[in-house]
């Protein structure tokens, strides 16, 4: 007999070898919940740090856009020897027409997008695009995303036009400082209270004797809602196309808007203080204002007469941010 014959059991005459059965081990209920809820706590965890990167990420990006604006604002202060006019109104009042182009549409060479420029620049005196929806071609209907911070994306890239014509323009989350505390305070324009863009007018680097480095240029906005004008920036309204420092960044205070099925009306939704779109409707009054707003935790984006980019904190001194906003009040500005 070999060995391995030697080991193999022998049963029993008469009686069968027993069967050896292998349990199958799997997860009970409880170890499954158990995982699960291991599972869903870590979700927890890492949830917010991966949407803080995303966000550092969006305002990195928001950061740049404001560089290039800055960039291009100085390009254009080399060749012509001021910065653009902050807005235009033919008439010389606030309300006459046409009451546009804005400053952004002059730059609108250096930051890439020259042929929508040579498309709106044949005449700027003509009506403005949203009476005349057959003029415009389809490429200046489209957004312009180095205008757009990704932190926003509510209001869309862009607006139709209030007239119900149906032409689309771009927006811009990125909005001039304009003179004063309100609409009025900006069609009137004087010192101390002026600013870098006026109506008719931009400044040169001479005309600001607090310093670049010390006075603002751009601010950020939110888009609104599709429904509403707010950084459609092709009027002379406020939240159109002026952002005023009558309140600090973010306020909670709203902004007060044209009550218009466009601007901030009962109707149309635009008020959203949870959401930081606060607004209030008012009249066709020189008491309209806006505030600089944004999405990022705690502040807002600026550019400064210097081309620098700041980030500026919700809870910034009143008085050091309206010192920041006008160019020649001869305030000595405080930490910011």
């Amino acid at each position: 007999m070999g060995h391995s014959e030697a080991l193999k059991p022998v049963a029993a005459k008469g009686k069968r070898m027993p069967q050896i059965k292998h349990r199958v081990r799997g997860f009970t209920l409880i170890e499954l919940l158990v995982v699960i809820a291991i599972i869903a706590v870590l979700i927890a965890l890492l949830l917010p740090a991966v949407q803080q990167a995303r966000e550092a990420a969006r305002r990195t990006q928001c950061k740049n856009n404001l560089k290039q604006l800055g960039l291009a604002l100085h390009n254009y202060h080399d060749t012509f020897g001021r910065f653009p006019p902050g807005s235009i109104s033919r008439s010389g009042s606030r309300f006459g027409g046409p009451e546009w182009p804005y400053f952004i549409h002059y730059l609108l060479p250096n930051i890439d997008q020259t042929n929508v420029y040579n498309q709106l620049a044949t005449d700027w005196g003509r009506q403005p695009p949203w009476q005349n929806a057959g003029v415009w071609p389809a490429t200046v209907r489209n957004g312009i995303p180095a205008l757009l911070c990704p932190s926003d994306g509510m209001g869309g890239s862009t607006k139709s036009a209030p007239s119900g014509t149906g032409v689309s323009l771009p927006v811009s989350n990125y909005l001039g400082i304009f003179s004063g505390l309100n609409d009025g305070g900006t069609a009137q324009d004087a010192n101390p209270t002026r600013a870098v863009f006026g109506l008719n007018r931009g400044a040169s680097m001479r005309d600001i004797t607090d310093g670049s480095s010390n006075t603002l240029l751009v601010a950020e906005y939110l888009s609104g809602t599709p429904n509403d004008w707010r950084g459609w920036f092709y009027t002379n309204r406020a939240a159109s196309q002026y952002l005023h420092v009558r309140n600090t960044p973010n306020s909670s205070t709203p902004d007060s808007i044209l009550d218009w099925p466009t601007g901030c009306s009962a109707t149309n939704g635009a008020n959203l203080p949870n959401q930081n779109l606060p607004c209030t409707p008012d009249g066709n009054t020189d008491n309209n204002f806006a505030t600089s707003r944004s999405r990022h935790t705690g502040g807002v984006q600026v550019l400064l007469g210097d081309g620098s980019v700041r980030f500026v904190s919700s809870n910034i001194f009143l008085g050091t941010w309206q010192n920041l906003a006008w160019m020649a009040d001869g305030n000595v500005l405080s930490e910011f």
